[in-house]
């Protein structure tokens, strides 16, 4: 297997938590937030600093975790019991709750870009009864009102509806990339139209590890993305081809990561309190 090299990005001890709640993990642009459930706290990590903030208790379990404009934050559980519960909760830099409101149910992920908020569905909820969930991949404005439906969109259009959001990058640059079922399909999205499709190949097809990813990060046209099973993956739209990686660290020693995390073109891992960065768009992942 050729080497991914990776940085170190830090370390927060938070994640070494393995009693009750996982703590919940959330990327941004520019940060790594951290929600720590039984201490109801957020640990805001960038490349220079730490800084924890206390949060008004919640009693919700939160699954994602995500910044907005003004130094606020974006609380979401995955699940909501009724069509008007609210399960999306919007916090100021002090940690004050400041107002929330329903995202549906069944929540795959969620990812913030300028003050837009996406969330992919997984198959539950595309099939339950909240009108969100139902179009399988949305926009929605910072008090949750619909911007974009990919239902809608698919469906002017002509093209596949969602039947299952297995995971979607939105970019700052407008673009949003989302890898869905039906048919293993592979969509670009620019300007809230849909405007290309990728099927087959050893990378978009029901044998793919792809499929257990949960996540990808992209830049050209060259995926990067990791399994449950630790495994590590580089693959080419254009080209068709996939081929294993083996993360390490700049001495060259395999990183055994238990979790990750993806955006844009970065994929994170954790190793126990450490915390490694490999990015597409820095030479010196794929070459020493």
């Amino acid at each position: 297997m050729e080497p991914l090299y990776c940085t170190s990005w830090g370390r927060v001890e938070e994640l070494k938590r393995v009693e009750g709640l996982l703590p919940r993990i959330g990327v941004s642009v520019s940060e790594l937030l951290v929600f720590v459930p039984l201490e109801q706290k957020l640990v805001r990590v960038s490349e220079t600093k730490e800084e924890r903030v206390p949060l008004e208790p919640l009693h919700r379990e939160i699954h994602f975790v995500q910044t907005l404009p003004d130094q606020r934050y974006l609380l979401v559980s995955a699940f909501s019991g009724n069509e008007g519960e609210p399960n999306a909760f919007v916090y100021d830099r002090e940690g004050n709750r400041l107002h929330s409101f329903s995202v549906g149910d069944g929540v795959e992920d969620v990812q913030t870009v300028g003050g837009r908020i996406w969330i992919g569905y997984t198959e539950d909820g595309i099939n339950g009864e909240h009108p969100l969930s139902q179009q399988g991949l949305v926009c929605l404005d910072q008090e949750g009102h619909l911007l974009f439906s990919y239902r809608q969109a698919a469906q002017r259009q002509g093209l596949p509806e969602i039947w299952d959001c297995y995971a979607f990058n939105a970019f700052p640059s407008g673009e949003t990339w989302v890898y869905y079922y039906a048919d293993h399909l592979m969509a670009r999205l620019d300007g809230f139209q849909i405007q290309q499709f990728w099927k087959g190949g050893p990378v978009l097809n029901w044998r793919s590890p792809l499929n257990r990813a949960g996540g990808f990060v992209l830049r050209n046209r060259q995926l990067l993305f990791a399994t449950p099973r630790r495994e590590v993956y580089r693959a080419s739209l254009g080209q068709s081809s996939l081929e294993r990686l083996k993360p390490v660290d700049r001495e060259g020693k395999e990183i055994r990561f238990d979790r990750y995390w993806t955006r844009d073109s970065r994929l994170f891992f954790m190793q126990g309190a450490d915390v490694y960065l490999a990015d597409l768009n820095s030479r010196r992942s794929l070459n020493r």
